[in-house]
């Protein structure tokens, strides 16, 4: 897990309105062990690790953008992020014509992620940055909230020293101090960045949707539909959610073996996603086997034909798994491929691990990459195509021949088994290029 830093040297005033002019700093920002500010300084032709920026833009957009920041997922793989959002999480938002490093921030409600990419070599601006980030850097949620709340207060405590009191800056900062003290406004100001929005800009009678949303499906639950189905919903905010909840579904009744030592797991996501499939296929008996169609839909209670005959009325953004008559599930898939229904299937199998049967929560799966569905999807590739079977059958032939043998053999994609292999090591991703280092083009 890597540490975020913001190093700040106070530099003489500059000529601007007073908070931009008495926060003139040389800026250091560095993840990890990389310096995401070391820079080409076109005019003093020399590379320097910090920047002269002043530190007022920085600290105010981080700020401005606390909510959002903190709960706000990346959208979807492949579907572009919208304006509002980028103005949310890319630090270039701060602007007032500074030039800002390439850094966007995603929370996983977990970890915070971390992209930065250096500066085009044919850009024509006064700096050019020159580290970025391979692949994405992970920061705990709860220490990119310290070092952020560290910065700013800083800002606002330099800008106290040169008699610069009560700043915008410091106003809002009390503000969010406040709410985040106050569970209820705190809860409010979550399911609104969920759902897409700024505080305040949310209507309404939205809110209230959504809040009622929340008491009937639970606040995990709605975590995970809110962003899919918020702000950049393509019909009416929500509706979808009122639709999955009133449609057709394929009721079961989960039977599943208890399971125990992975409950105490620890580490990212996946790692206790794989140890909870590793120990599901430890009681069944079958640690390397494939997972046949009938064995699979059974542990949530359906039947093999159910689960082939189903066809999903219209294209959807997420499957869910709605508990009634006690013990039971009402499932709306939304697959149709029959590798597609497996593994979607099997994400549900772990959302089930995950959230505790006892309580019967809701069971959601959409194509974010929360933390919550990075545990489904390692689950589901563990559980159906164990590494360990997969390397076994290999022997280490990682054609594309091999590959689609393996798939057949499992009964996954291909695309499972070479995320798989991609993984664990075994292979390099033959997608490398701006993809890894942001996760969107960036003009």
């Amino acid at each position: 897990m890597a540490e975020l830093k913001f190093d700040l040297e106070w530099a003489a005033a500059g000529h601007d309105v007073p908070e931009l002019a008495n926060t003139m700093a040389e800026l250091a920002l560095h993840v990890g062990n990389v310096n995401l500010t070391r820079n080409d300084d076109i005019w003093a032709k020399s590379v320097r690790d910090s920047v002269l920026v002043s530190a007022y833009p920085l600290a105010m957009w981080l700020a401005s953008s606390w909510w959002r920041l903190n709960f706000e997922p990346l959208p979807a793989h492949g579907k572009p992020p919208a304006v509002d959002w980028r103005m949310a999480h890319e630090i270039g938002a701060a602007n007032h014509s500074f030039v800002w490093p390439k850094v966007v921030f995603a929370s996983d409600c977990e970890v915070m992620q971390i992209w930065a990419e250096s500066s085009s070599a044919t850009i024509a601006q006064s700096v050019k940055y020159l580290n970025g980030l391979d692949g994405h850097a992970s920061v705990k949620l709860a220490e990119f909230q310290r070092s952020v709340t560290r910065f700013v207060e800083s800002v606002i405590t330099h800008l106290e020293a040169v008699d610069c009191k009560h700043s915008d800056l410091y106003k809002l900062w009390q503000l969010i101090q406040e709410e985040t003290a106050d569970h209820q406004i705190a809860d409010y100001r979550k399911l609104e960045a969920e759902l897409g929005y700024d505080p305040d800009e949310c209507p309404e009678r939205l809110m209230a949707k959504a809040q009622k949303l929340e008491q009937r499906m639970g606040a995990e639950a709605l975590t995970e539909l809110a962003p899919v189905y918020g702000r950049t919903a393509s019909d009416e905010p929500l509706k979808a959610i009122d639709d999955l909840i009133d449609g057709k579904g394929l009721t079961g009744k989960p039977d599943m073996p208890q399971l125990t030592k992975s409950k105490s797991a620890t580490g990212l996501p996946w790692q206790r996603a794989v140890a909870a499939a590793k120990e599901l296929r430890q009681c069944l008996s079958n640690e390397e086997g494939a997972i046949d169609n009938k064995q699979l839909y059974g542990l949530l209670g359906l039947s093999e034909d159910n689960v082939e005959s189903w066809v999903p009325l219209a294209r959807s953004s997420a499957t869910i798994a709605i508990p009634a008559n006690g013990e039971h599930f009402k499932f709306v898939p939304r697959k149709k491929h029959p590798q597609a229904k497996r593994f979607e299937l099997a994400r549900l199998l772990g959302d089930f691990v995950l959230t505790s049967s006892a309580n019967h929560h809701w069971l959601t799966s959409t194509d974010l990459s929360t933390a919550r569905q990075k545990y489904q999807r390692a689950f589901a590739a563990e559980f159906l195509c164990p590494i360990d079977a997969l390397k076994g059958f290999l022997e280490g032939d990682y054609s594309e021949t091999a590959i689609e043998e393996a798939a057949d053999h499992f009964q996954v994609s291909q695309t499972t088994v070479d995320s798989l292999l991609k993984n664990n090591g075994l292979v390099y991703s033959m997608l490398s290029g701006y993809t890894e280092k942001l996760p969107y083009l960036i003009a």
